[in-house]
């Protein structure tokens, strides 16, 4: 739906969330903390444009963009949720909003369209990423090719985020069981604290009845890093989840759905060399399914790969934020040799 003002009830709860770190904070810091502490919720965005601009075909480009459905999911989801004011609007604790996207056409100014990104401008922990063009022709045409861009580095920037609140708090059980069975550190949420194990797998979930999550951590043999595909990584995958996730009914068993495409990227993480796979899972002979999202590593001392699996299931409810905390977790993921070499 076109949004041509602010979301009032984001608003609100921007304030709330404002109101709360300004009771938190002692006497004489007060200030200096309400200020420079980002407050709002993993991918909110808010959109600072001239109101003319903003319902015109730019402004429909750029929430077109911000809007795309979010990865892999079975049911589209909204990658941003997107709201927006005018610059003489963006006062206050309006600025203290985590991702800021600033809009602005001045033919004096700009002889090109750029993205240009900024870190802790009002607040820290915020991301400002600033369009910029001489018209709004070309910004618009500029906005649909760097799209992709421009969710790429939200998307990280969240990860980021929930990976330093993962360093802190995590599941040291699952990690110290990472690391025993398959040499792998590995920061999951605390609550994924039921887990189950074998030789060659390991399972923890948080056993949710709402909004379930789990990760799963197995290997197999390998010859080489060529083997870091698609095929023979959902091969893999089909063989060993199916021996060891069963669903409901007798004779069903853990997939990959087939009707979906498995899309496969390069990791970006230094250390051993690994790749991201994500798709869809559904149970055989069952009516359960979600998205997963996968890392992969070859463990050349060892000749094998080494996968971190997150799913969820979560039929009840939208699932973009599930899948967003276990890519983040597979972020964390590092084999033993790999991270004994880092910095």
């Amino acid at each position: 739906m076109r949004h041509f003002q602010v979301k009032w009830n984001l608003v609100w709860g921007m304030a709330c969330a404002w109101l709360l770190l300004v009771g938190c904070t002692p006497g004489a810091k007060r200030k200096l903390t309400m200020q420079n502490q980002a407050i709002g919720l993993p991918f909110e965005v808010v959109v600072v444009q001239e109101e003319a601009s903003w319902k015109s075909s730019l402004g429909d480009a750029l929430l077109a963009e911000l809007e795309s459905p979010y990865p892999a999911l079975p049911q589209p989801e909204a990658f941003a949720k997107v709201s927006h004011c005018t610059p003489d609007e963006f006062t206050d604790f309006m600025r203290s909003i985590r991702n800021v996207v600033w809009v602005d056409v001045d033919t004096n100014r700009y002889t090109k369209p750029t993205l240009r990104i900024e870190k802790d401008v009002w607040a820290n922990g915020q991301q400002v990423f600033r369009l910029q063009a001489p018209s709004a022709s070309a910004l618009e045409q500029y906005v649909h090719e760097a799209g992709d861009t421009l969710r790429v580095l939200l998307r990280e920037e969240e990860q980021r985020r929930y990976v330093a609140y993962l360093e802190q708090y995590h599941s040291s059980q699952v990690d110290r069981l990472a690391q025993e069975y398959l040499g792998l550190s590995l920061y999951v949420p605390e609550e994924l604290d039921s887990y189950t194990k074998d030789s060659a797998f390991v399972w923890a979930s948080n056993d949710a009845a709402s909004g379930r999550m789990d990760i799963v951590l197995y290997a197999f043999p390998a010859s080489g890093e060529e083997e870091l595909n698609v095929a023979r990584l959902v091969a893999m995958r089909d063989s060993i989840l199916g021996q060891h996730i069963a669903g409901s009914f007798e004779g069903s068993y853990m997939s990959t759905e087939k009707r979906f495409p498995v899309v496969c990227e390069n990791a970006s993480e230094s250390g051993a060399p690994s790749v991201y796979f994500r798709g869809l899972w559904r149970m055989e002979h069952d009516m359960m399914g979600g998205p997963f999202v996968a890392r992969a590593f070859f463990d050349e001392k060892n000749r094998q790969i080494v996968v971190a699996e997150g799913f969820v299931y979560a039929p009840e409810t939208t699932k973009k934020m599930y899948i967003h905390r276990l890519e983040s977790a597979l972020r964390t993921a590092r084999l033993f040799d790999a991270t004994a070499g880092e910095n």
